[in-house]
């Protein structure tokens, strides 16, 4: 009986120690660069998908556990692994990585418009109206856009020029 309550006494003990370990504590940092701070810095326990940001002040604040890999990610630095000890406080300096930036992929860079770029546009301007002679802005626009379909109505007007002009600005 004495060999039971001993046996029992010390798993009790080593469940405790367990449960002692495996709690959460609360770690907090400073992620910089050579230049100074970095806020938006991706920080994530890893194995897991509990993470957090840098602040505006390059401070971060995570719940883990002791021994858990803390996983510093940022574009255009080389990501940076850090073990969970004793201490809560666990402050970092990224060093860049040129070769990260070799993946980003610019597109469109220029002046070019979207329509330009896409071609699933068209564009009407006041060079090509004026250049009709037509009564309407509306008989004007007909044939120059791709699918649009101009219906007359039964009542026609005739515009002054300087009606047709200000019919075309609006």
């Amino acid at each position: 009986m004495k060999k039971i309550k001993k046996n029992v006494l010390l798993l009790f003990l080593f469940m405790g120690a367990i449960v002692a370990n495996a709690q959460q504590v609360s770690v907090s940092g400073t992620v910089t660069d050579p230049s100074g701070i970095l806020p938006g810095v991706s920080v994530l326990v890893k194995g897991t998908t509990n993470g957090t940001e840098t602040n505006f002040d390059g401070v971060y604040k995570i719940n883990a556990s002791k021994g858990d890999v803390l996983v510093f990610r940022y574009l255009g630095y080389k990501t940076i692994e850090k073990i969970i000890g004793s201490s809560n406080v666990i402050n970092v300096s990224l060093k860049e990585d040129s070769s990260v930036l070799d993946e980003v992929v610019v597109v469109a860079y220029g002046t070019t418009t979207k329509a330009a770029f896409t071609g699933s546009a068209d564009v009407v301007g006041a060079k090509d109206l004026a250049l009709r002679n037509v009564t309407s802005p509306i008989a004007a626009i007909e044939g120059k856009a791709t699918g649009v379909q101009i219906v007359s109505s039964s009542v026609n007007r005739v515009l002054p020029q300087e009606s047709l002009l200000e019919e075309l600005v609006r």
